[in-house]
Formats: C-alpha cells, sequence, structure tokens
C-alpha cells in the first residue's frame, strides 16, 4: 500500500501464540502492508507458514515505548482494541500513513497508549482473533481506499 495511498504497518502487542504472529505476517503480505511488528517477548516465534517474512520486513521491539520512538513521524498510531471509547472502524478514516497495533489474544492494549493514539474496535458481539482482526483491518483499509467502479 505505498505511493499515492500511503504505507501501512501492523502488528501485535504481546502476542501469545507463534502462529497467530505467523498468520498476521501472511495477511499483512496479501493485503500489501509495507511492514510487521511485534512488541514484547511473550511469543518468540515470529515466522508465517509460506515464508511471508521473507518477503516483508519485520521488526520487533521490547517495549510499547520503543515501538512509539520508532514510528515514522508522519505515521498516526491507531490502536485496535475492544474498548468503550473507541470508534467503530466501519466509520474510522484510515490515515495515509497507518501503523495499525492490535491487542493481545487474552488482555488489552494498556490504556495509557489508547488514550494517546487513534482506537478502533471491529463489529461483532464476540472478540475476533488476533489475526483474523488484522485481516478486517487492512480489508476495511482496502476497500475505503480503492476507488469506485467506473462509471460509464
Amino acid at each position: 500500500m505505498t505511493g499515492e495511498r500511503g504505507y501501512v504497518g501492523i502488528g501485535i502487542y504481546s502476542g501469545k501464540r507463534t502462529y497467530n504472529f505467523g498468520v498476521l505476517v501472511r495477511t499483512a503480505r496479501v493485503f500489501g502492508a509495507d511492514f510487521v511488528f511485534s512488541v514484547g517477548r511473550r511469543n518468540p516465534g515470529e515466522a508465517s507458514s509460506v515464508g511471508s517474512e521473507l518477503s516483508i520486513p519485520l521488526f520487533h521491539f521490547d517495549t510499547l515505548a520503543l515501538l512509539v520512538a520508532s514510528i515514522p513521524v508522519n505515521a498516526r498510531l491507531v490502536c485496535v482494541e475492544l474498548a468503550a471509547a473507541a470508534v467503530d472502524v466501519r466509520a474510522y478514516q484510515h490515515p495515509d500513513q497507518a501503523v495499525y497495533l492490535l491487542g493481545p489474544e487474552d488482555g488489552a492494549l494498556p490504556s495509557s497508549i489508547m488514550r494517546q493514539h487513534d482506537t478502533v474496535i471491529l463489529p461483532g458481539a464476540y472478540p475476533l482473533n488476533v489475526a483474523m482482526a488484522a485481516t478486517v483491518v487492512l480489508y476495511d483499509r482496502m476497500l475505503k481506499r480503492s476507488p469506485g467502479p467506473a462509471q460509464g
């Protein structure tokens, strides 16, 4: 998602399962993300099932503070979390340069980071698997950035 459409990175905070990170990497590649990242030391394995990590840059940050300090100055951090004050992703206007941070499978992002940055929530009565949440966010971004059907 580079060029005129901006760029996008996506990652997970304190990921619990290695395979979820692998699916996140694969999803990021499919939807044209520019990079993928993880934050924390809980999940040591960072590989996808199809070798996607060989064709997309991966970053690891030990802490949220290091992630925030490393985000490009022209990018906006967008938290994806079940939070009362979050904006429904269907109404959210994705920034051109976005870095999406997903919460862990069995916990939540710290409220301090959500207070400082945009936070979106996904529709549905139940939480999604983190890799599926990434798919929904990137698909929503793609749909909103795609040109409409040709008029003729």
